[in-house]
């Protein structure tokens, strides 16, 4: 494997990882500001 293919990959490896820990911490925030919708279904129900 040469050095370019290498760096493909890594480069997307991390683009993979720091886009799913990206889409987690934005839930995860707007949960903790407004609630999580599924406990307040239950709530409401």
């Amino acid at each position: 494997m040469d050095d370019d293919m290498r760096r493909r990959m890594v480069y997307g490896l991390l683009n993979l990882a720091l886009g799913l820990a990206a889409a987690w911490l934005a839930t995860y925030l707007t949960n903790k500001i407004l609630g999580n919708p599924a406990v307040q279904k239950q709530l409401e129900g």
